[in-house]
């Protein structure tokens, strides 16, 4: 039913327990796994699936010896073993937020319905149910779809600005994807990233750095070049705003999904509170089980509370991507605190401690007359 393109750079830790979090989760979508990972951490990822997921043998690929210093060009390599017309494409950092199930569904409803390409993540940020009407769309179950092509362009970059054409978190026609591969079969050139950050804060700030970009490529395209604003290496060159899509491209039939599907685990997208750290989805557990040194020795803040008062918490800095997790102790100086988080309840008494998430939202109630210490670490 479904190609599954897995081209991941997996070179710590981290982004190998993301891997084993969300890999599992959408594994059995496809039979047909197209898997490349890039990074020192090649060897564990491979054993991992094989040992650990069911009939790997039957429904992976593993790839080595391609270009890893060139996304597009790996990709378009893996994809001479794709077995479907509809490319789905897994990164490690999006969580399936619907059953398995959902998911098949959703996607079957794309084959039914005809659609080419839907984001499956940073659900509302772009193309909203609500911004959809004035497209005059079709409706399915899971859908509201539209032709998009350069009748609707200008109204589309009026009202949907934030809509990108082709975002990496999608599931699109295999044709579609081919399209887009070919486009970076040029002598890419990096633009530095001082002249990038120069540009884009101080002369050409969204959308207008995607539009310089754009028209300067296309007047290099003659010379078999094309500028590129991120790592070669990396896969978001592929991206196309309104702002930076070609004709070329046009028709497509674009589906926006009714409800949330993934989400991703830190990142907002800088237009919403919408990464799974800020709603306080993820980690999974609330406590800590290895509190870190600045956490015991951090500044604490006294609070007073009457038995029976109840303050609820919920601590993350405004920033659109937090890259670590915030974490709070709480320190019952005298009295009694039950916690409540994630639907467990702690119970504190004087002399006791509680180290845990902080962005995970959490209610404290006074068993009795109560003074507590608290304080919060964001590294």
């Amino acid at each position: 039913m479904v190609t599954a393109v897995c081209n991941v750079f997996i070179n710590s830790d981290i982004k190998f327990g993301f891997f084993k979090q969300t890999f599992p989760r959408v594994y059995a979508i496809s039979d047909n796994w197209l898997i490349n990972i890039r990074g020192k951490y090649r060897q564990k990822v491979q054993k991992y699936i094989q040992e650990n997921l069911p009939n790997s043998k039957e429904t992976c690929q593993f790839f080595s010896g391609l270009d890893d210093t060139n996304w597009a060009k790996s990709t378009g390599k893996m994809l001479e073993k794709s077995k479907y017309d509809y490319i789905y494409v897994f990164l490690e950092d999006h969580f399936l937020l619907k059953p398995l199930d959902h998911f098949q569904a959703v996607i079957q409803d794309m084959i039914n319905s005809k659609i080419e390409y839907f984001a499956y993540s940073f659900f509302n940020i772009g193309l909203t149910v609500q911004s959809a009407e004035g497209l005059y769309p079709n409706y399915s179950q899971h859908f509201f779809s539209f032709e998009f092509s350069e009748k609707n362009l200008d109204y589309l970059k009026e009202h949907n600005s934030h809509f990108y054409p082709y975002s990496l978190t999608s599931v699109c026609r295999k044709k579609y994807f081919q399209k887009l591969l070919a486009i970076e079969k040029k002598a890419l050139i990096k633009v530095p990233f001082l002249v990038q950050a120069l540009m884009e804060n101080c002369l050409f700030i969204y959308p207008k750095n995607r539009a310089f970009w754009f028209q300067i490529n296309k007047l290099v395209s003659v010379l078999g070049i094309r500028f590129v604003c991120y790592p070669i290496a990396s896969p978001f060159n592929l991206e196309k705003s309104l702002f930076d899509y070609g004709s070329k491209l046009l028709p497509l039939t674009v589906g926006g999904l009714k409800e949330e599907l993934f989400a991703n685990w830190d990142d907002d997208n800088k237009l919403s509170n919408s990464s799974l750290i800020k709603r306080g989805l993820y980690p999974l557990k609330f406590t800590l089980d290895t509190p870190s040194r600045a956490l015991y020795s951090c500044p604490t803040q006294e609070l007073r509370l009457k038995k029976g008062e109840t303050i609820t918490r919920q601590f993350y800095p405004d920033k659109s991507r937090l890259t670590s997790i915030p974490t709070k102790i709480l320190k019952v100086v005298e009295g009694e605190l039950q916690i409540v988080a994630r639907n467990k309840i702690y119970y504190l008494k004087a002399g006791e401690e509680l180290c845990c998430h902080a962005n995970i939202p959490h209610t404290i109630t006074a068993q009795k007359d109560s003074t507590v210490k608290s304080g919060v670490v964001y590294a």
